[in-house]
């Protein structure tokens, strides 16, 4: 109930209250369930970003090299946009200290280096390109979704740009191994 109503309203949306009100509980009776509404944030973001892995898993299967990168961008970026509210849950809970969080984020990281095993890198390099990765399509989609992107340019053109300068940069490093 509360990713539905995050991805029709947003992640400010969903409350405790909301959340009693659409079951048609009252709110102690939640608390059997959630400690709390950072509780909640962090099921969210932990249900985003499985959905997330699945979506990208699918996304490479069948893929090498400069497909794969540009397969996990156009999933990435679908994910984001058909999970809005699912998806903001990820940055309303810290990415460490919690061992499950830190989990399900390295499941992203191992997904998108797996992405990347086409190309000639060594494990250390692989693990950079991977969180660059995940760095650029996060803040890329982000600010998609958030209307950071005012220009009138069209966004999948500079996304499949992004995934260009990614890839070219990536077979710079293999000319350096």
């Amino acid at each position: 109930m509360a990713a539905q109503i995050a991805d029709a309203e947003g992640i400010d949306a969903v409350t405790l209250t909301r959340i009693a009100l659409d079951a048609n509980v009252k709110q102690p009776a939640l608390y059997r369930h959630v400690t709390g509404i950072e509780e909640l944030w962090t099921l969210l973001s932990l249900r985003a970003r499985e959905q997330l892995v699945i979506a990208l898993e699918d996304a490479i299967a069948d893929t090498t090299r400069d497909a794969s990168v540009v397969a996990v961008g156009r999933a990435w970026r679908l994910f984001v946009q058909q999970h809005p509210g699912l998806y903001s849950a990820t940055d309303r809970v810290a990415s460490v200290g919690d061992v499950d969080i830190e989990r399900s984020l390295a499941r992203v990281v191992s997904i998108l280096s797996e992405s990347l095993s086409g190309y000639r890198l060594t494990q250390t390099q692989r693990a950079h390109c991977a969180r660059s990765l995940r760095s650029a399509l996060h803040g890329f989609c982000v600010l998609e979704k958030d209307n950071g992107h005012p220009e009138p340019y069209a966004i999948e053109k500079s996304l499949t740009q992004l995934l260009e300068l990614f890839c070219r940069g990536i077979e710079t490093l293999e000319k350096n191994n």
